[in-house]
């Protein structure tokens, strides 16, 4: 099995993957813990220093290049000094920013995280503050958001929806992209709104997402979660599911093909989930636009997973990093 996981990700390279989906601002501002305040029961902290990553399909589009691979992100930011940040950190990471398309009063998406600690502990996250665009985004935006789509499909070998519920995927778009580009194999994660992507090559779920799609089931033993991969594989009209179920790992579908189980990789013992979704999102669609079997291509995600759940924060997988791991 090692050599064919080898010869797969020796395939990663210079793939060029679109990325459509909401491009996120993470914002970490690490404070040292003070004192009670005098004007109401919260904490005082003082300020050390922020830093700035990128989330959401950003992830995504940084574990792509991490694995060696071009990604090309697309979609809407702000004209907003969040926007500005986060096209300047693509740009510092020497990726494409050709197909952002920048949107009067959009607010980038933005997660501001507050850390506190003493000067000789851990620092815990005692806040989150989410800035989100607004409901309403122009039509022209949205037509601007397809010439962008239509440039890089042409030329990429896979396209990732990554659907954080950020205005930039939408279900309407994406079904005019299956009907002039039915050869585009995508591959999408979504939030509460997977069914909306029929026709979809992959999608990948996680344990929750797919109890909201089956609401009346209890969901009480394995064989239960299995059924429902089953079912949603025929809803969504997909070639593969993959389910993602935490610490119990992957449940794997192929169309015509029994379910496979892979268990988690590594110790249960993890530190940090953040981005493993993305990274799990953006190796199994590497493995599929490097001719890997799903399976296949699930085994290698199940390793990335394991990999970057051992790490703080969204943690995108180096390449060096999964050929060691492989079995």
């Amino acid at each position: 099995m090692q050599s064919t996981l080898r010869s797969i990700v020796s395939r990663f390279k210079n793939k060029k993957i679109a990325v459509w989906g909401d491009l996120i601002l993470d914002e970490y501002v690490f404070t040292s813990a003070g004192r009670v305040s005098r004007e109401a029961p919260v904490l005082v902290t003082e300020f050390e220093a922020n830093e700035y990553l990128l989330g959401g399909a950003g992830n995504v589009v940084m574990n792509l290049l991490t694995l060696g691979a071009q990604p090309l992100p697309v979609g809407l930011i702000g004209k907003d000094a969040a926007g500005d940040k986060l096209r300047g950190l693509l740009v510092k990471k020497g990726i494409s920013t050709d197909h952002l398309v920048s949107v009067d009063r959009f607010r980038t998406p933005l997660k501001s995280r507050i850390l506190a600690g003493g000067d000789n502990t851990k620092k815990q996250q005692i806040l989150r503050i989410d800035t989100l665009p607004p409901d309403n985004i122009g039509e022209e935006s949205y037509r601007e958001l397809v010439k962008a789509l239509w440039a890089v499909v042409r030329d990429c070998d896979l396209l990732i929806l990554s659907d954080y519920l950020g205005k930039t995927v939408t279900p309407a778009i994406f079904k005019t992209l299956r009907k002039e580009s039915p050869d585009t194999i995508s591959a999408v994660d979504s939030r509460s709104h997977l069914l909306d992507f029929s026709g979809v090559n992959l999608a990948t779920p996680n344990e929750p997402e797919i109890k909201s799609i089956f609401p009346q089931r209890r969901f009480l033993a394995d064989d239960d979660f299995i059924q429902a991969g089953s079912e949603l594989l025929d809803k969504l009209g997909a070639d593969g599911i993959v389910l993602k179920r935490g610490q119990k790992g992957m449940q794997v579908f192929s169309r015509g093909q029994k379910a496979n189980v892979l268990d988690i990789h590594g110790t249960a013992q993890i530190v940090d989930v953040t981005g493993a979704g993305d990274t799990v999102l953006a190796v199994l669609g590497l493995g599929l636009a490097a001719g890997a079997t799903l399976l296949d291509a699930a085994r290698l995600a199940n390793i990335a997973g394991g990999i970057v759940v051992m790490h703080e924060g969204a943690y995108p997988v180096r390449l060096q990093e999964l050929l060691d791991a492989l079995p």
